[in-house]
């Protein structure tokens, strides 16, 4: 397929460096629900109150890597599918790609937390994985129906109930894993950017902004209709986040006229604005974070090559990140009940010390399941190829934590 040159290869070296920040982000949110929110009500006031506020609400404010994970997302994508069309592959290659990159460790993780949990309630632990805040708590296996196993398996579950609940008690949406939320969107972002492949290879950046168009007009149409909640677990919730990464690629390696890289501009910063306005935590992060790769774009080399032990460590962790993610909240889940056990139950205590711990233990996870696991059955492309590979790790959803 003839195709017009792009303007610069599509490769951005620091967003290994990126994944690592969003994926630490997303582990620390998740470590911080050692400490909830009701603890601080009947504290008392000035500094006393609002130091305690100020650390919690940092904390919470973790939860950024999780909209910068969907725009890395989208730029990688984006990139994946120029490529395929580019190469003259067929879309089903394209499809074929992503299956093998998510679904294969995601079933040893989910295979793996189905014996932990097992063996936990033979030995009378359930307190592990129940005593902790929602946004952490786990099931056992044997409280989720076939339908929602298949959901889980399928990595449907967060849209199956709306074509399969027949109101019966096991028949809602459950996911066991509480992170795959995130992989069950990208599974349908994937199926989008296919469609765009088979039906508009040439006119593939029209074919997806159509998309996006129509996809607003349904959430915009859905919030003023009070749907929202029907519309829960499908791509139209977080497709504009994914979107805004492949803007960024649109106009960091296609658009050529001054004209066409002002507008993506124009219109991140207006998602800006009305995130900022309306209060909308995931819609802010991801048109921010996008704004900052395009004007971090002239200096990426640098960023990337810099050796400080920091950086190499942030690098580290977003070539491992899907492994960490994958794994960290039920590690998350266990030390928190661990250590409090232990007697470590005071507000400080936790902050510096439990919070901490948790994070590095859960990361420890991470990397050990890529170790033993992910690295076997799929090399990630490393963002110093030609071809950046997707990152798809994120983390809990509005409606669960």
């Amino acid at each position: 397929m003839m195709l017009p040159p792009l303007i610069r290869p599509p490769r951005y070296r620091s967003l290994d460096l990126w994944r690592g920040v969003a994926c630490l982000s997303v582990v620390i949110y998740h470590a911080g629900f050692a400490i909830e929110r009701t603890e601080l009500d009947g504290i008392g006031a000035g500094a006393a109150r609002w130091i305690p506020l100020a650390c919690l609400g940092a904390l919470r404010m973790m939860y950024v890597g999780v909209p910068i994970f969907f725009v890395i997302s989208g730029y990688c994508i984006a990139a994946s599918a120029d490529s395929t069309r580019r190469k003259g592959d067929s879309p089903w290659t394209f499809l074929r790609r992503r299956f093998r990159r998510i679904y294969p460790p995601y079933w040893a993780s989910l295979v793996g937390l189905i014996a932990l949990v097992v063996v936990l309630d033979a030995v009378g632990l359930t307190r592990f994985y129940t005593t902790v805040a929602h946004q952490l708590a786990l099931r056992s296996p044997g409280d989720l129906s076939w339908p929602q196993w298949l959901g889980n398996i399928t990595l449907t579950e967060t849209w199956r109930g709306d074509i399969w609940d027949t109101g019966k008690q096991g028949t809602g949406e459950e996911v066991f894993t509480r992170v795959a939320w995130t992989l069950c969107h990208e599974e349908q972002f994937y199926f989008l950017c296919f469609l765009a492949l088979a039906l508009a290879p040439r006119r593939l950046y029209g074919a997806l902004g159509l998309f996006t168009v129509l996809i607003v007009i349904i959430r915009v149409w859905a919030w003023r209709s009070g749907w929202l909640g029907r519309i829960d677990g499908t791509f139209v919730v977080y497709w504009h986040e994914f979107a805004a990464g492949m803007a960024v690629y649109w106009r960091l390696t296609v658009a050529r006229s001054p004209l066409a890289k002002r507008t993506v501009e124009v219109l991140l910063a207006l998602m800006f604005g009305v995130g900022l306005f309306w209060g909308l935590r995931s819609t802010t992060g991801a048109s921010a974070f996008s704004l900052i790769l395009i004007a971090l774009r002239r200096w990426d080399n640098q960023l990337f090559d810099a050796n400080t032990l920091l950086l190499r460590g942030l690098r580290a962790c977003g070539e491992r990140c899907y492994s960490i993610y994958l794994v960290h909240l039920p590690v998350c889940t266990f030390a928190i009940v661990a250590f409090r056990d232990l007697g470590l139950t005071g507000f400080w205590s936790r902050v510096f010390l439990v919070v901490p711990l948790v994070s590095l233990a859960a990361t420890a996870a991470g990397w050990l399941f890529f170790s033993l696991v992910e690295r076997r059955v799929h090399t990630p492309t490393s963002v110093n190829q030609q071809q950046p590979e997707p990152s798809h790790a994120v983390e809990l959803s509005l409606t669960s934590g």
